[in-house]
Parts: structure tokens; sequence; C-alpha cells
């Protein structure tokens, strides 16, 4: 599950060349850092509808901004005490046992979070560069 931002890598070669790669480099990942903790308190939100006892929303995560293959990203998922990362995938795709199909009240629930508030995350993400370089 990813999306991607165009129009970003532009404005970034631009800052670039105005203020150097490596301001540029610690004002993107601020960025993309700040934007991705509101993502995550969003997904935590979002998946807290099928709570029980609030360990998936209280065990998502945010990585660091990392470059990668030339390319800025932010990686969200879970990791905690309780391990709930073994168990988000079949809440959100469901699943068969013994040739019953099993689809909990939170499938696509993260699906739908991602596809509602991408075009959200970019705005943020772009915001923030632009309130970081004046």
């Amino acid at each position: 599950m990813s999306f991607e931002i165009k129009g970003v890598e532009e404005l970034l070669r631009k800052m670039e060349s105005e203020l150097g790669e490596r301001k540029v480099s610690r004002v993107a990942n601020k960025a993309l850092n700040e934007a991705g903790e509101e993502f995550r308190e969003g997904l935590a939100q979002a998946v807290s509808s099928y709570k029980d006892t609030g360990a998936t929303a209280d065990e998502v995560v945010i990585g660091r901004a990392t470059k990668r293959g030339g390319r800025r990203t932010v990686k969200v998922g879970w990791n905690g005490p309780k391990q709930r990362y073994k168990l988000v995938h079949l809440n959100e795709f469901g699943y068969t046992r013994w040739g019953k199909t099993y689809s909990p009240r939170g499938s696509g629930v993260i699906r739908k979070y991602i596809d509602v508030s991408g075009k959200q995350y970019i705005l943020d993400v772009r915001r923030r560069l632009e309130e970081l370089t004046k």
C-alpha cells in the first residue's frame, strides 16, 4: 500500500539548486516525518473502528523518512508487545477457515483510509515543505 507524490520532485530539485542538497534533505525528511505522524494518528483512529482491546490502534508506528533508490519514503506499520501485525491482514482482507469465508467488521478499513487520505497527505507534505523553506 503506497502512493506517489507528483510535483514534489520538481520542487525539491529547485530547492536543491538554491539551498543545497543537505539542507533540502533535512527539510524534506522533517516534512515527511511530520505529515507521516498525522497519517499515523488518522490510521490508528480508522482501525479503532473494530477495536476490542485497542491494541491494533495502539501499535500503529511510523518509521523515519529515508531515501531509497532516489526516492524518499516513510513506512507505516504495526509493532508492539501484542504483535498485532500478525492479525492486521486478517482484519483487512478477511480469511477462510474450513471452507467458510469470514469478513470481519474492519474489512477494508485500511484501504479506505489510504484512498481517502492520500491526497490530504500530499497536501500536508507540500504545505510543510513550503513552511520549512521560508
